[in-house]
């Protein structure tokens, strides 16, 4: 009986040492970058990240046969250099190659056309027979946004998501599919209280085409995670009712068309562009950890100036030059 105290200390101690079941010990974390000269650079080594992202081209083995060279130039160094790392990529297909952006004036440019459900699943059975060790996709990329052509066709994105998933059956392979991957875009962004209604019409719309209960859904959260918010976030989730949610891009802007100009850092108490992209990561995580069915985040991106007036990169510097951590990058690194 005198050593009851001590085994009850002994059990207590135990008990301490093990993890608590949540998202601390289940999150992933993991950039959202399309450059391969990311895999050699230090800085990305020091934050430990295990899965990656890259977006391609729905009809790049058939573009390379016709000359182009981004298979060979980023798409197969890049997936080379995660596989060597053990890092798992989550590809993301979308339009041809292309500014999508032009799409918004001219939709008779080639990236700005709507593949056949023949042509999607031809291109895609080329892809992932090239890539035997790509398990991780996303049928479409931010398919409600107007960049793209499934913005305006919300079946042929539910009718691209059954096709990739019979293919990868036919392949004989386990894929993890990201179902439908979205933009939280409001009707009007600006507004202190966005309303989503055009959002739930697509999403209904999807639903309604894809006829089954959605395993993984993505969510692009730029709008909430700058603006400090859930609305969009939550909107989402309401009308998806998914099983599972991947923040498939996400992270603090540093730059988006001088959106952290005078007026939002004044609204938003920050004091310069690195204060605020740091304020709006760790706002990233706050979302997470109010959604528990959130179990992946893929923070967009490791270099800046992807494209024109849009910068999100958590390092000052190009791919392939030498890069400086920025305050957002510290902190990322100590989550993940």
């Amino acid at each position: 009986m005198r050593h009851k105290p001590l085994a009850l200390l002994v059990l207590v101690l135990a008990c301490l040492a093990v993890p608590a079941a949540g998202h601390a010990a289940t999150l992933k974390v993991g950039m959202s970058e399309n450059n391969p000269q990311m895999f050699a650079d230090p800085n990305y080594h020091a934050l430990g990240a295990k899965i990656t992202r890259i977006v391609v081209a729905y009809n790049t083995v058939e573009a390379a046969a016709a000359g182009d060279d981004e298979l060979s130039s980023r798409i197969q160094p890049y997936l080379a250099a995660a596989g060597a790392l053990g890092i798992e990529p989550l590809v993301t297909f979308q339009h041809a190659r292309g500014a999508g952006e032009l799409c918004r004036s001219d939709r008779s440019l080639p990236q700005c056309r709507l593949p056949s459900a023949a042509e999607y699943e031809r291109a895609l059975r080329a892809f992932l027979t090239m890539f035997p060790s790509v398990r991780v996709i996303a049928p479409w990329n931010e398919a409600n946004h107007n960049t793209q052509p499934t913005a305006r066709s919300p079946k042929s994105a539910a009718r691209f998501t059954r096709i990739a998933e019979r293919v990868c059956s036919e392949l004989g392979r386990g894929c993890s599919i990201v179902a439908v991957d979205l933009l939280d875009q409001a009707d009007n962004v600006a507004a202190k209280r966005p309303k989503f209604k055009s959002l739930k019409r697509w999403v209904k719309r999807f639903k309604r085409a894809y006829k089954g209960r959605l395993n993984i859904c993505g969510l692009h959260t730029y709008s909430d995670v700058n603006r400090f918010r859930m609305a969009g976030t939550k909107a989402m989730m309401k009308a998806l009712k998914c099983k599972r949610y991947w923040l498939t891009e996400s992270g603090g802007l540093y730059d988006f068309g001088s959106f952290w100009g005078k007026t939002n850092r004044k609204r938003y108490k920050c004091k310069n562009a690195q204060a605020c992209q740091l304020k709006a990561t760790k706002f990233m995580f706050k979302l997470i950890k109010r959604n528990k069915r959130i179990e992946r985040a893929y923070v967009h991106s490791y270099y800046g100036s992807h494209a024109p007036r849009f910068d999100a990169g958590i390092v000052k510097g190009s791919p392939g030059e030498r890069t400086v951590p920025r305050r957002a990058y510290k902190y990322l690194r100590k989550k993940i």
